[in-house]
């Protein structure tokens, strides 16, 4: 399934508003904190804007640091008085379940549910505002069978580990990729071999369909 252009620029909103955390959404959804990313160009040629709509003039570093700054310390007071382990598990499930709800969406009128159509999902994905911005991969294996990349940076890990909050990271931003995969063909799964955010140097993601 490839997205075609005319969509892409509603597809990486709905994909903003469906994958962030609330916290995160009101800063990286915001077009004043976003402006450059002109995500839907309805207010172009306005001579005026409102002051909600200007542009921050913010890096996409700050942007993350800023709206994960805003939800990470409730988060690490809640862990706090529910216990880390239980709290890690029930953000993961709660995030895989948000996540395969929206792949499952977005995927509904696909035609086809193959390893190609869905790493050309990825990498529509992965080449949009913000990602593109904040993650630096490579394809490493692109079968008919295996969809495999590598994350030399990743600024959410970055961010997170910075926070000393790695473990909240992964559970919200690594632990729904097998929900993702399976929620696009409940044959596919996904393994990370490596993972910046338990301090490897670098991600590798394995998705592999089962025939």
């Amino acid at each position: 399934m490839i997205l075609k252009p005319s969509n892409l620029a509603s597809s990486r909103r709905e994909f903003l508003l469906n994958v962030l955390p609330a916290g995160s959404l009101f800063c990286l959804g915001c077009k004043g904190l976003l402006a450059s990313s002109n995500l839907d160009g309805q207010h172009e040629g306005t001579s005026q804007k409102h002051k909600f709509l200007e542009d921050s003039g913010m890096s996409v570093e700050d942007v993350y640091k800023f709206a994960y700054g805003t939800f990470v310390p409730v988060y690490q007071i809640m862990a706090k008085n529910m216990g880390r382990e239980k709290f890690l598990e029930m953000l993961g499930k709660a995030s895989s379940e948000n996540m395969a709800q929206f792949v499952a969406s977005i995927a509904k009128d696909s035609p086809k549910r193959d390893m190609t159509a869905f790493a050309d999902l990825m990498v529509n994905v992965l080449g949009s505002f913000p990602y593109n911005k904040a993650l630096t991969y490579e394809v490493v294996e692109k079968t008919e069978k295996v969809f495999e990349t590598k994350y030399t940076e990743c600024l959410m890990a970055k961010v997170f580990r910075e926070m000393n909050a790695a473990d909240i990271g992964y559970a919200m931003e690594c632990y729904p990729s097998d929900a993702v995969a399976r929620a696009f063909n409940p044959k596919m799964k996904s393994v990370f071999i490596k993972n910046l955010m338990k301090g490897d140097d670098v991600c590798i993601e394995r998705i592999t369909l089962e025939v």
